[in-house]
This record gives structure tokens, C-alpha cells and sequence, in this order.
């Protein structure tokens, strides 16, 4: 790992942090000043919170990754990374834009599953134009496999339009996205680390600082939700990561309970249901909305339920994250511990 630009990006980090802490605090107030706020569905009572907070967490991470840019060109005096940040922030921004588009239109209203789909298609062409990443992908158990011109032209696009759509799916409870994007990236900065992957560890790293901060505001109780433009501005920085460091196995290992709510939402497609991820508040508790299981969420509401006797919005998110830590634990036995 080249020590000068671990600091820049741990410098970089910081500055995301207080960028995203600061720029969220103020488009709480603005929000509210203009009405852009919404119903927080687990709560009983008419509870209304300030919409598309990853605003934030976007203005910190961009400000970040053009810090390390500048770093790079005008302290280290070296351009080894520069295009590919350059590319990053791209797909930052261009992710972003999409997940504002549909806030601002409003739930319900904005763009339709379909469009929401086609519209983070052309967010991998930054990657796909630099020929991010190696065409030879490290496989779990299986080894390495080289695909070719059909990685760039074709693995990269679907890693990005996948992750990006997948992670905006499971969300809708105080804290559940932004916890869920500090393990995520907290996790690939270590995989990233040990396999010597500098840019994708440096990536990682401010994207986590940034969560981190947005966190502060998104907990239970919520004074800001993170809107599309905060999940699909992770999902496809995930991806980015994982193109760049060449760690797509252990990002879909940490996807993980992404497919299974694709899965579930699949499941009530089937049965005429388009599900929600939230509960139905009931004493002080959260009960699944449909008479079957069609959200990760709702499963674990039902876990909840026999185990403790009521699941509250709180314990449902915990429990996800001790679910997505114990995962993150698996890749970094296998991409750390076991690798060789």
C-alpha cells in the first residue's frame, strides 16, 4: 500500500465527513422550509421528516474524491489514479442525479421500475470508457477467469445497473441503508487493503467516513431519510469498487441479502403485491404489511416476534446488521485470512 496516498485518503475521509455532516444538517432545514418531506411510515403517529438527505452524503463523498484528485496532481505530483477518480466521481454524481430526479418527483410519482432501470444504465459508461477493472475476475472456489471485452462491455454495466437498483430495494426503516453502507464499504476497504488494491481501498474508506456521518442524522429516530439519491449513489460506488480493486466476488458475497430480497419482491410480484419494506406500527411494534413474507424486512419482524415478543424498528435494523456483519465476517475469512 503506498503510504502518501493511504494519508490523502484518510485526509480526504475526514473532510467527506464533515462536509456530509454539516451540508446534511443545513438540507434538513431547507427541506422542511420547502416541504419536501414525507410520512415516516413505522411511526404511529403523522411523524414527517425531511426527504432525499444523500444529499449529503454525496456533496461529502464528491468533495472528498476531488481532494484526492488535487492530492495526487499537485502535492504527490503523480496522475496514477487520477482518470480513474475522475471516472468515480462520475458515477457518483450520475447516480446521484437519477436518485434526486425520482426524490423530487415524489414516492409513488416519480420514475417506474422500468425507468429507474434504464435510466442507471448509461451511470456505467464512465467505467466502461476508461476500461475500468481486469477482465480476470477471482471467483470463490473457483479461481481466476478471464472474460475478455465482455467484462467491460458487458460484466460492468450489469454490476452497476444491478447494485445500484439492489441496494435502493431493501431500505425504508431509520438507519437500515446507512449502517448497511458502512459494512459494506467498511469490509471492501479491507479486502481492498490486503490485496494491495490502493484505489479501491482509498474509495472505500471516504465512502465509509461519509455514511458514517450521514448515519448521525438517518438513526433512529430519523431527522432526515437518505432518499434514491443516497441508494443509488451507494449501489453503484459499490460496484465501482468492486470494478476497480477487482473484488466482485466478495462484493456479491456482501450483497447477499440483496438477492434475497429480489427474491422476495419477485415472490410478491407473483402474487399482485408490489411490497414495502416497512412495518405496520401496532403498540409500540412492528408488524409485517401482507399476510406473507415478501421483504427481508418483514422476515425478520417475524423472527423478532417469536423471539422476543415484538419487534421494534430499532431491533429490526440491528438485527440486519449483526446478519451483514457475521457476512462480512465470511469475506473477510476468504478474501483475508484464507486467500492465497
Amino acid at each position: 500500500m503506498d503510504e502518501p496516498m493511504l494519508l490523502a485518503s484518510m485526509i480526504a475521509a475526514i473532510t467527506g465527513f464533515i462536509t456530509t455532516y454539516y451540508v446534511t444538517m443545513k438540507w434538513i432545514r431547507l427541506a422542511k422550509r420547502v416541504g419536501l418531506v414525507g410520512k415516516d411510515m413505522n411511526k404511529p403517529n403523522e411523524v414527517m421528516v425531511p426527504e432525499a438527505g444523500g444529499v449529503g452524503f454525496v456533496m461529502g463523498s464528491a468533495l472528498a474524491i476531488s481532494l484526492m484528485i488535487g492530492i495526487e496532481v499537485f502535492v504527490l505530483g503523480v496522475r496514477n489514479y487520477t482518470v480513474y477518480l475522475l471516472a468515480s466521481l462520475s458515477v457518483l454524481l450520475m447516480a446521484a442525479f437519477v436518485g434526486f430526479i425520482d426524490d423530487i418527483l415524489g414516492w409513488k410519482k416519480g420514475l417506474s421500475h422500468k425507468a429507474k432501470v434504464l435510466s442507471t444504465i448509461p451511470i456505467a459508461i464512465p467505467l466502461m470508457a476508461v476500461k475500468a477493472g481486469t477482465s480476470v475476475m477471482n471467483i470463490p472456489f473457483i479461481g481466476p477467469i478471464d472474460f475478455g471485452i465482455f467484462y467491460s462491455l458487458v460484466i460492468v454495466p450489469i454490476g452497476v445497473v444491478g447494485a445500484s437498483n439492489a441496494f435502493n430495494i431493501l431500505a425504508g426503516l431509520n438507519g437500515l441503508e446507512a449502517s448497511m453502507a458502512i459494512i459494506i464499504f467498511s469490509t471492501l476497504a479491507i479486502v481492498a487493503f490486503h490485496h494491495g488494491a490502493m484505489l479501491a481501498c482509498a474509495l472505500s474508506i471516504i465512502l465509509t467516513a461519509s455514511a458514517i456521518a450521514f448515519l448521525l442524522w438517518n438513526k433512529y429516530p430519523a431527522k432526515v431519510f437518505p432518499g434514491d439519491v443516497f441508494t443509488y449513489s451507494v449501489g453503484a460506488m459499490v460496484a465501482t469498487i468492486a470494478i476497480l480493486g477487482n473484488l466482485e466476488g466478495a462484493a456479491l458475497i456482501l450483497y447477499a441479502p440483496y438477492f434475497l430480497e429480489f427474491a422476495l419482491y419477485v415472490r410478491g410480484k407473483l402474487n399482485g403485491i408490489e411490497k414495502e419494506c416497512w412495518g405496520k406500527p401496532v403498540n409500540g411494534c412492528l408488524e409485517p404489511l401482507y399476510d406473507k413474507i415478501y421483504s427481508v424486512t418483514h422476515l425478520l419482524m417475524v423472527v423478532l416476534k417469536k423471539i422476543k415478543g415484538c419487534a421494534t424498528e430499532k431491533d429490526v435494523v440491528i438485527l440486519l446488521d449483526v446478519i451483514e456483519i457475521a457476512i462480512a465476517l465470511v469475506v473477510i475469512y476468504i478474501y483475508v485470512i484464507a486467500w492465497h
